[in-house]
């Protein structure tokens, strides 16, 4: 028979922006709004992207209003990713769940963009469909043109380090990342982005560095918060990754994974009452979950009423 100890060490793992989550044969919705960060005007026209984190080749688009609200239905149950991206704006990550029946509430808040608008310009919006369309060599050489045409702009860095780290090219991903900050330190996506790349290499200190300068940057992407409280459990920095953990579920109450691995932090720190309490949140929130077996079996051994 497996031991609490055995269910730990299955639960510390690093989440991806591509994280996976069980589907449904059902639909819910996602509605929200589009603001400017700095005056909290709604923004007219911003694109809506939303990824499936199980596949991405589930993709589907909308567009914000005069009044910088938006709704999509048609959503298979599941998590997505959601990159809003506008002209004259930073482009923005976030997270939502989307489950049976219900409609998902989101805000973002999108950051001026000081300097030539990058999707106005013919080459960086071809390079962003192919990027898009899954073209991921064919995107990089388009915005190689991109930086040549104008080699200071932030976003186009950005953009082809996307491009090469879908390809698996983590060191060239790495550097476009790099580079983008230098230029832009307030940018927040490669910021992030660096965090993962750390993550996935298991250099979790400085994964950590970059996570934690996301989220004072402003980040709202649940899952970087979530990883970045994976990589201090990793490190066994329970109490750390406890605070970052609390505060991603009081961002995002629904966000299922952080219940289980707060579960699993308090039979560390030995609060079996705390534990259990999380870990039936996690199984209420997400049964379908692949941990959700682990979290029932794990409850079974704590033998409390």
């Amino acid at each position: 028979m497996r031991t609490i100890n055995n269910f730990i060490l299955i639960g510390l793992s690093i989440v991806s922006t591509f994280y996976m989550a069980a589907f449904a044969a059902t639909t819910g919705a996602v509605e929200g709004f589009v603001k400017d960060e700095q005056t909290g005007k709604p923004i007219l026209k911003a694109k809506i992207t939303f990824v499936s984190t199980k596949s991405s080749s589930i993709r589907l688009v909308s567009h914000s209003d005069k009044k910088g609200h938006f709704y999509r239905g048609g959503f298979t149950v599941g998590v997505y990713q959601i990159i809003v991206e506008k002209e004259n704006y930073m482009p923005m990550q976030s997270t939502v769940r989307v489950s049976l029946g219900d409609t998902a509430k989101i805000e973002i808040k999108l950051r001026p963009f000081k300097g030539p608008p990058p999707l106005t310009k013919k080459i960086s919006s071809k390079a962003i469909s192919l990027l898009n369309e899954g073209k991921y060599e064919e995107s990089i050489e388009k915005f190689t043109e991109s930086i040549a045409d104008d080699p200071e702009n932030p976003i186009f860095y950005y953009y082809r380090g996307a491009a090469f780290e879908k390809t698996g090219d983590l060191d060239k991903a790495m550097e476009d990342y790099q580079k983008s900050v230098e230029l832009k330190p307030d940018f927040i996506l490669p910021t992030a982005n660096i965090g993962k790349i750390y993550a996935k290499k298991k250099q979790f200190e400085m994964a950590i560095e970059f996570y934690k300068k996301a989220v004072e940057l402003g980040d709202q992407d649940a899952t970087n918060y979530y990883n970045y409280g994976i990589c201090f459990m990793n490190l066994g920095k329970n109490e750390q990754a406890k605070e970052v953990l609390e505060k991603l579920i009081s961002l995002d109450e629904n966000y299922s994974d952080a219940y289980y691995q707060l579960g699993i932090i308090y039979i560390g720190l030995g609060n079996s009452a705390l534990a259990k309490e999380f870990l039936q949140k996690f199984i209420e929130l997400d049964p379908e979950n692949k941990n959700a077996s682990i979290a029932k079996e794990i409850l079974k051994s704590l033998n409390l009423p």
